[in-house]
């Protein structure tokens, strides 16, 4: 049965009922089972390391590059299948996969193994992210999206807020090893739950498209994509923020330890409860604004993310230059503001998009994204300490981070731009009202 609605401006959006509500909740409960997986192995690196008497550059290979390679790669080549096919049913699929992976990285005896458990890992979750943004485009208007996906986006922190203490737990009562099968074995009673109880939505053209497009093969998608304007200097934003997300989650507990001299007992707390419920409020604020304020002016669907993008930077420089108390607070106002971005921008990017090439626009971001973004951001702001070691000691990486700041306030500019070009596009195409 084909999942294509009439092909055009009629049919329009369920928007926010009982059942697109229940889709959305599961979506965002799988995205942050997603976040849990991925992110156990650096929670466990202590316990890991003692046991398979690893080394810290190959905990750094196995823990960054083995998952974001083989997790860009495949994302690009599922989200194109995803488009011309069921949605439904590969994120379903995924999730099974890469929750048993979840659980095989409990038996594994040697690096390789670990290795091999990595990159499938991270294959099985590049089923994840696009297919589930292609799925809201479809449940909700291009003003609903931004809520619904602000949800979807507070995902990351809600999974690492519930699960990690218990994970913890878990792995210092009976080791590291069971951690990972009690992370795993939920992820395959979800995917049969979605699988039986969520329904392939219909896919529906924006205002300002003619039809719902037939399917498209990945070539095709990409180079439309890449002719516009507004979707290259999207994917340029989010890969900045990204940038932004990478150094702060790598080197802020560096810069506690350092310039505030924390133990790593009062670092994770700090994080997990400043980090945790500041994503929550700043993914929820963010898609809810922009949807209200873009229901009276669609200029507010750039406005709201790009504004957020220009307060990271005050809020990081709080973080790094404020006292005792102040450094608190610019550590949950950044994550805050870092998150409430996420839900408007995937939404901006959608907006770019024909329906049959929605999965691999948001594809095409996460593979620059993690390759750029987070492949270089640590990189350049880890490189700027060494150089600023020998003339500012500890204080270095103090100085090293602004890179981050720098990166957002880039960001914003971008995004402005993308959302500016985006307007004059439905413009043209009679699709502003």
């Amino acid at each position: 049965m084909s999942d294509l609605r009439s092909a055009d401006n009629a049919a329009t959006p369920p928007g926010w009922t009982a059942r697109t509500a229940y889709t959305v909740a599961l979506l965002t409960l799988i995205y942050a089972f997603n976040t849990v997986d991925r992110n156990l192995f650096g929670l466990l690196v202590p316990l890991i390391k003692q046991d398979l008497h690893l080394s810290d550059t190959v905990i750094g290979l196995l823990s960054g590059f083995a998952f974001a390679l083989f997790y860009a790669t495949a994302a690009l080549p599922i989200a194109s299948f995803a488009d011309r096919s069921n949605r439904r049913n590969i994120i379903a699929v995924g999730l099974a996969f890469w929750s048993v992976m979840t659980v095989l990285h409990g038996f594994v005896q040697n690096i390789w193994q670990m290795g091999i458990s990595r990159f499938l890992l991270g294959a099985g979750e590049a089923t994840s992210v696009a297919p589930s943004n292609s799925i809201i485009a479809d449940l909700f208007t291009a003003e609903q999206r931004p809520l619904a996906l602000g949800f979807l986006s507070m995902a990351t922190s809600l999974g690492i807020l519930v699960a990690f203490p218990v994970l913890g737990w878990v792995s210092q009562d009976y080791g590291w090893r069971y951690a990972f099968i009690a992370a795993g074995l939920p992820g395959i009673l979800l995917a049969i739950l979605f699988f039986f109880t969520v329904r392939e939505p219909a896919r529906i053209a924006d205002l300002g498209e003619q039809k719902v497009a037939e399917p498209v093969n990945l070539r095709q998608a990409l180079a439309y994509l890449l002719h516009s304007r507004g979707f290259v200097l999207g994917i340029a934003a989010g890969t900045l923020v990204s940038m932004n997300m990478a150094i702060t989650h790598t080197w802020v507990p560096t810069f506690l330890s350092r310039v505030h001299h924390l133990n790593q007992g009062e670092i994770g707390t700090f994080m997990g409860f400043l980090r945790g419920p500041g994503g929550i409020v700043g993914g929820l604020a963010g898609g809810w604004l922009t949807m209200v304020l873009g229901k009276r002016d669609r200029r507010w669907l750039y406005g709201v993310p790009t504004l957020g993008m220009l307060l990271i930077a005050p809020a990081q420089l709080l973080l790094l230059f404020g006292g005792p108390t102040m450094w608190k607070l610019g550590l949950a106002l950044e994550t805050m503001l870092v998150i409430s971005t996420i839900g408007p921008l995937f939404a901006l990017l959608l907006a770019t998009a024909q329906p049959r090439m929605r999965s691999v626009a948001i594809a095409f971001f996460l593979f620059v994204s993690n390759m750029i973004g987070q492949g270089l951001g640590p990189l350049i702001s880890g490189g700027l300490s060494d150089i600023l070691t020998p003339a500012l000691g500890d204080e270095a990486i103090r100085f090293a981070m602004l890179s981050a700041a720098l990166a957002a306030l880039i960001a914003s500019l971008c995004c402005w731009g993308a959302g500016r070009q985006i307007d004059v596009n439905q413009i043209r195409s009679g699709g502003h009202h």
